[in-house]
């Protein structure tokens, strides 16, 4: 079992414990770190070891599908079942923080109320429920305090530049259809941008389009074997991702975001590439031009392996910058679900 990390020095630190009474059951908190394309929670004790976590599909309002609540109270109940068991069936939900994508100002209101009612049916009262974005419980696990800079790349991106622990500076976030640039959104419909105007000669012939084609079980080359199943290829690449993509969910464009990192030596893909890391580099200077606050790099584009997260952290460090990275925003998460724990036990 993997053990969430606890985060770094920060001016509030977790309080309270659990009933000191011998047939009290153990007073618990749940932490997660939910994004658009998967989820993680955990469940530990007040002060204590992680005893249980669960996986399950990603919940951001925008872009994962109307079933996105659904599958934040799957994954509840799934990791507080686990936890009960290894604790013999016992175990009281004191707190419960979850960092979910896409639950910033604009959506937090509804956010909070879908999650609450569906978390009520397993006995867990609003109250004992905080929710907030992602990007907060991403910052608090880099460990750097309650100042400085978050740059996520996941699903979505965004940077914010954060002040005694409130976002006081925001740069993208604003959704597939709006921005999210350097996103894996992003980059797997750049990807596919690029492979359709290959096939249609309206741009550069490129590897990608190789790539994409053994991604999709597809020849999309028309001077290659087998033929076509359609006798055009751009037909065939249509067809493959109305079969693969699901409606209503640009989630799932994220699949084809490697792509471009595995043949850098390609000019489309690296042009692809150099407008992610660029975009970062900038954004970071544009929130800090003076290089003063440390940084956190969080989401998989940033904290994975592969060009993007090896130029930026290289370009950022050049820069004389701090850097600090989050893989995963739980260890925020369960500072925070330990802090509300400890509180409404004063």
């Amino acid at each position: 079992m993997v053990e969430a990390a606890a985060p770094g020095p920060s001016r509030r630190e977790p309080a309270g414990r659990g009933s000191t009474h011998d047939e009290s059951p153990p007073l618990l908190v749940i932490a997660g770190d939910i994004g658009g394309t998967s989820s993680r929670l955990v469940l530990a004790p007040l002060d204590g070891a992680v005893i249980a976590e669960a996986e399950g599909p990603g919940a951001n309002l925008r872009s994962s599908g109307a079933d996105a609540f659904d599958h934040v109270a799957a994954t509840t109940r799934e990791v507080l079942e686990r936890g009960r068991a290894a604790l013999g069936g016992h175990g009281e939900v004191a707190a419960v923080a979850l960092g979910i994508s896409g639950a910033g100002p604009a959506r937090a209101a509804e956010v909070h109320h879908a999650v609450g009612e569906r978390l009520r049916a397993l006995g867990i009262e609003a109250a004992r429920i905080q929710i907030t974005d992602d990007l907060h419980t991403a910052f608090l696990a880099g460990g750097v305090g309650d100042d400085g800079l978050l740059v996520l790349a996941g699903t979505g991106a965004v940077a914010v530049r954060f002040h005694d622990r409130q976002a006081v500076a925001r740069r993208d976030g604003m959704g597939w259809l709006l921005g999210d640039i350097g996103s894996a959104v992003w980059l797997g419909r750049r990807t596919l941008e690029a492979v359709a105007a290959d096939l249609d000669s309206r741009g550069r012939r490129t590897r990608l389009t190789e790539e994409i084609g053994t991604l999709l079980g597809l020849d999309l080359r028309a001077d290659r074997l087998p033929p076509s199943s359609t006798g055009d290829p751009r037909q065939d690449l249509i067809r493959a991702l109305d079969e693969q993509l699901p409606a209503g969910a640009p989630a799932a464009l994220g699949r084809f975001a490697p792509v471009p990192g595995r043949i850098p030596e390609d000019p489309v893909a690296r042009g692809i590439l150099d407008a992610a890391i660029t975009h970062v580099l900038d954004t970071v200077q544009a929130l800090d031009p003076q290089a003063e606050m440390p940084v956190v790099l969080a989401g998989s584009v940033l904290t994975g392996t592969g060009p993007i997260h090896d130029e930026v952290t290289a370009g950022l460090r050049a820069a004389g910058r701090s850097l600090s990275t989050a893989p995963t925003g739980l260890p925020g998460a369960l500072l925070l679900a330990r802090e509300q724990a400890g509180e409404a036990l004063r």
